[in-house]
């Protein structure tokens, strides 16, 4: 037997909160009842009204995402507020909520790390306090191969960029967001910049500065983390089931 309390202390040591960006509000966001065992998991990026109800239809007692539920504080519990409406489903249903944000970037087999295994990325360094990982190809490509790579690898084509005319070697990465850690990769030494998702002003900056850009969207070079967190899960408790929500809308 294994309680929502023993998931919580077990995922906190393989997962520590020293890995987290300051004021990353992740772990434990929701834990209707501490005692009560656990006998499935649900694995999901996000905390969605539709996550929450594909755990409770598939009869987990525990929902395990990468992104907190709760990013601000909250002075008021809504059904009329997004996050709110969430968090109520979700204890209505008995389900606790955990989500391993930033320090799951950075983890090791984590987002950055995984990102860079599919597309055969050397890892040879880490940046932005850890989270991003840098590193080279075994040879040089195009940017196309690079979008082709990465269309085949995550599973998307909507891939957006900023093509310098640089031939790909060295590329840092930062999956998700990766916007305020731009100029930190450019200071790696890096001819390319992979990420989820960039600001505007970050296309222009990798224009000016000479430095390829290419963005894969947030969710897929995210979502890419999650048989990780199973891994993780089963080595501690093999008699419990994991089963994963994937949402088809990204």
């Amino acid at each position: 037997m294994a309680t929502v309390n023993q998931l919580m202390t077990y995922l906190e040591e393989r997962i520590p909160k020293s890995l987290s960006m300051p004021g990353d509000n992740d772990g434990f966001s929701l834990i209707p009842h501490g005692e009560k065992e656990v006998t499935k998991i649900m694995l999901a990026l996000d905390v969605t009204l539709e996550s929450v109800k594909a755990a409770k239809a598939a009869g987990a007692q525990l929902l395990v995402t990468h992104h907190p539920t709760i990013f601000a504080p909250l002075y008021s519990l809504r059904d009329t507020d997004a996050v709110g409406k969430r968090l109520i489903a979700a204890a209505e249903a008995g389900i606790a909520l955990a989500g391993y944000h930033t320090r799951l970037d950075a983890a090791k087999d984590g987002v950055n790390d995984t990102l860079c295994a599919l597309l055969g990325i050397e890892i040879e360094d880490s940046f932005e306090n850890g989270l991003g990982r840098v590193g080279t190809l075994p040879s040089p490509i195009s940017f196309g191969e690079l979008a082709a790579r990465l269309e085949s690898a995550l599973s998307t084509r909507q891939i957006t960029g900023m093509d310098v005319g640089r031939p790909v070697h060295r590329i840092a990465v930062v999956g998700g967001s990766g916007k305020s850690a731009f100029y930190n990769a450019y200071l790696t030494g890096a001819d390319t910049f992979l990420t989820g998702e960039a600001a505007h002003n970050t296309f222009l900056d990798a224009r000016d500065l000479g430095m390829n850009l290419i963005c894969a969207t947030h969710y897929r070079t995210e979502v890419i983390v999650l048989p990780t967190l199973e891994r993780i899960i089963g080595e501690g408790f093999p008699h419990i089931r994991v089963v994963t929500y994937f949402d088809e809308k990204f």
